[in-house]
């Protein structure tokens, strides 16, 4: 029943928004298919278009839609989307950009939102054979075709995310080689003036490195195992000490309760806010936890990675790096990314004929009964 309740409520905003580019329009009657509000070389781009275009964005994704430059937002985020896309494919046929399918996998993972850590467990079961569910299945409510379904998701999202990824590749080649080639450029005064506006989230994100020891969140009594082990810690142990005895223990199990690790405290993922609330600000020689540490992937210095499942952990603090600003020698390259795919994306609009017709999308704030639904 809750999941049909949901998807009325999706239903429901989408046909408020079909009223929206139905109805609107400067006064007049309006045919949505009729109505041109881009082009894209010999193609036109209608209003019907347009709400085919968000009716089939996945929900995580829909925005909030309440004057016409939203809807512009969506327009121009289509437009460059499609551009990308054909762009991408055509210079990985041709060798000149690749993706690594873990690395774009792993991406897909971290943009997942409250089902990262789902996903991630999912897919690092095994599909059993079938009539047979394992604890941890049990523990997601999955049985073997369901497990396998959700892994084939996971699989093609994570082709979808491929295309992405080589969309952004492309862009980022082609603007290289406009620059090398005098077609696009960038000098000091435009690059400062680009600093001045980003340098409120130019920062260095705070870090710790710290050495844990760990109880999988998987077991009942994880939690309890680590508030023991930091009784013992609070009774007069040294953290070493403990450390030691749980590195021969898991000789003995076959686990690996200790471990170093760095973390850094990126706002975006909502999941280690738990994490954070409790580590920010520590010390070098400060003792944490039990604390919450969900499932991540480390990243050796190699670039080698491997999945690091949820655990209750008891940690030392190694190094703290407070957040900082980074001044403008050290934030270039970071000002003159999104300058030059800026200008390679306008040139790119040019070559494949990009037109936009502004006055000719619905304006939402007409309507604010469907305006406010989204």
């Amino acid at each position: 029943m809750k999941k049909y309740v949901l998807w009325l409520g999706n239903a429901g905003r989408i046909l408020m928004l079909a009223a929206v580019l139905l109805a609107c329009g400067c006064g007049q009657i309006t045919d949505k298919d009729r109505i041109h509000v881009a082009k894209m070389g010999e193609r036109y781009i209608t209003r019907g278009d347009l709400f085919k275009i968000i009716r089939e964005m996945p929900d995580t994704e829909r925005p909030v839609i309440r004057t016409r430059n939203d809807l512009l937002r969506i327009l121009n985020a289509h437009i460059d989307g499609r551009i990308k896309l054909s762009l991408g494919k055509k210079l990985a046929e041709e060798g000149k950009i690749s993706v690594d399918r873990e690395q774009a996998r792993e991406q897909f993972f971290l943009e997942s939102g409250d089902e990262e850590e789902q996903l991630r467990a999912m897919w690092r079961m095994e599909v059993p054979q079938a009539d047979v569910v394992t604890p941890m299945m049990k523990l997601y409510g999955l049985t073997p075709e369901l497990l396998q379904f959700n892994k084939d998701n996971i699989e093609e999202s994570t082709d979808r995310m491929i295309e992405k990824l080589q969309g952004e590749q492309a862009v980022e080649y082609l603007a290289g080689e406009a620059l090398k080639g005098g077609r696009i450029s960038l000098d000091e005064e435009e690059m400062k003036r680009e600093y001045g506006f980003m340098k409120e989230q130019l920062v260095t994100m705070e870090e710790l490195v710290f050495s844990g020891i760990r109880f999988l969140a998987e077991d009942k009594d994880a939690l309890q195992q680590a508030a023991a082990a930091r009784d013992r810690i609070s009774a007069g142990e040294t953290f070493e000490s403990l450390a030691a005895q749980y590195k021969q223990k898991g000789a003995a199990d076959g686990r690996e309760y200790v471990f170093e690790s760095g973390i850094m405290n990126n706002p975006k993922l909502e999941k280690f806010r738990g994490f954070w609330t409790e580590a920010s600000g520590a010390e070098p020689g400060d003792i944490l936890g039990p604390v919450y540490l969900p499932s991540y992937r480390q990243v050796a210095q190699d670039g080698t990675g491997r999945e690091m499942p949820a655990a209750y952990i008891v940690l030392k603090v190694l190094e703290h790096k407070p957040v900082g600003n980074l001044e403008y020698d050290l934030a270039k390259s970071l000002v003159a990314r999104p300058l030059l795919i800026s200008k390679m994306i306008h040139l790119l609009r040019e070559e494949n004929g990009v037109e936009i017709y502004e006055d000719k999308l619905p304006d939402p704030s007409q309507f604010s009964s469907a305006a406010a639904a989204f």
